[in-house]
């Protein structure tokens, strides 16, 4: 596809990794020389120096005849003039981001007249993804599957885990809950398990399944202590806090609020009366500990520095807190994560383009059975794929354990009718059914690629 990004910051560059990497012709425009070089010389795209909202520019970019135009500055009402000037010169789909609360709670009156496609506001896509990230602990590493009806989490497995050593077909047995164990990694190995397969220590296990149903199993295991949230601490005033308060505080959670900047505080105050907001600074161990940091179910840090999102989140970490969420920009710092245990950090750049990649995905669909959504894990050595099943599907109605299929593939989950189910030799493909595939082999995009 032809494709035109329009601002090479965070969440810009993100997009044009992520769709250069799937082989779309990518441009991408930007006023500042310097950024658009690193990034030509990064990636396999075309960098085009100017205003992205100009028609000028626009023009050679080649927005007239582009399948998609992306604006992701940092400014709204770039964004939305940009969009709307491309679909007038004969974009055929553009998304703008969308990111201040007043203009996202309006745009519903004006979206069609502006010729928007779709809009995508980082801010409420990452509050979405912390409130999902509250349902497990900080050491259980989750992603969402199925338009969220499915989860993946990952888990370590320590010396005392009631997991080692034992094979998956026993663990299944003993504890009867509907899970799946789709993938180990163990030492930098990526594995698709059978049942003959045995868990060790140091393996890192995902398993998929519908959230209470892991969340039961975990339970199960010790894993999880608490699963009711009552009260959480978030440091920093922004954006997301807004949009995660308004969440919070709809599911009855108590919510306190630390931020430096008086003008913010005095904003939040006002649009939240019930809520604590304290002005100070949250990397400030002591204050932390005086607004009764250690009785929080949860702390989620939220300050526009990485490094001081991850130095509280190590002291609230430190002080057995069961569920911290920091925010990071930088996915270099995921390694350091890691071995902290906090492996629910949210990174908004990374979600925002995930979301967009996903809608370019489904303008690729036609009438064959191809790739719905798909998530790249383990730096991409592995791919979850959701695949919609329709009437070229050369293997309808056959019970899974007749097919033949390529090595490093799993099928994991077949959604009948909207209800997601552990797929087992007996399960039969119907048309109108998506089906959750784990993958080692890169590049599938058809269903009937998975057959040998």
């Amino acid at each position: 596809m032809d494709i035109v990004i329009i601002g090479d910051g965070k969440v810009g560059f993100a997009l044009a990794k992520q769709l250069d990497h799937e082989g779309h012709d990518v441009k991408v425009i930007d006023n500042k020389p310097a950024v658009l070089e690193k990034t030509s010389n990064l990636l396999d795209v075309v960098g085009i120096l100017g205003n992205g909202a100009t028609p000028d520019t626009l023009k050679v970019a080649g927005a007239n005849h582009a399948d998609l135009v992306i604006a992701a500055t940092s400014k709204d009402e770039i964004n939305i003039i940009s969009c709307l000037l491309a679909k007038k010169m004969g974009a055929k789909h553009t998304i703008a981001r969308i990111r201040t609360p007043e203009y996202v709670d309006s745009l519903h009156m004006v979206k069609e007249e502006l010729g928007l496609s779709m809009e995508i506001n980082p801010e409420l896509v990452a509050a979405r993804e912390i409130r999902r990230a509250l349902r497990f602990s900080s050491s259980i590493k989750t992603h969402s599957l199925a338009k969220t009806r499915l989860e993946i989490a990952e888990i370590k497995i320590f010396a005392n885990s009631p997991l080692k050593g034992k094979k998956v077909m026993d663990i299944s047995r003993t504890y009867d809950q509907s899970v799946l164990f789709c993938m180990i990694d163990r030492n930098g190995e990526y594995l698709i398990p059978n049942g003959m397969t045995e868990i060790l220590e140091g393996d890192k296990v995902s398993l998929t399944g519908r959230t209470k149903d892991l969340q039961s199993f975990f339970n199960e295991l010790k894993i999880l202590k608490n699963n009711k949230i009552k009260e959480v601490m978030i440091i920093g005033g922004g954006r997301i806090t807004y949009y995660l308060t308004l969440m919070l505080l709809d599911l009855g959670i108590y919510v306190t609020i630390i931020e430096k900047n008086p003008e913010k505080c005095l904003k939040l105050v006002e649009r939240f009366p019930t809520v604590t907001v304290i002005e100070g600074d949250g990397t400030d161990q002591e204050l932390l500990l005086s607004e009764n940091l250690e009785s929080m179910d949860a702390f989620i840090a939220l300050t526009d520095n990485d490094e001081e999102n991850v130095i509280i989140s190590m002291f609230a970490n430190a002080k057995g807190i069961e569920h911290v969420i920091p925010k990071v920009n930088r996915v270099e710092l995921g390694f350091i994560l890691e071995k902290l245990g906090l492996e629910n950090a949210i990174t908004p750049k990374n979600i925002t383009a995930n979301h967009i990649v996903s809608y370019v995905r489904a303008m690729q669909n036609s009438l064959g059975s191809n790739v719905e959504s798909l998530i790249k894990m383990k730096n991409e050595a592995i791919e979850l794929l959701e695949f919609r099943v329709r009437d070229n599907c050369s293997f309808l109605n056959k019970p899974i354990k007749d097919l033949s299929f390529k090595s490093g593939i799993l099928i994991a989950f077949v959604t009948h009718h909207g209800e997601p189910k552990i797929a087992t030799g007996m399960t039969r493909i119907t048309i109108g059914d998506t089906v959750i595939i784990i993958s080692k082999r890169k590049g599938l995009r058809d269903i009937n690629d998975i057959l040998a």
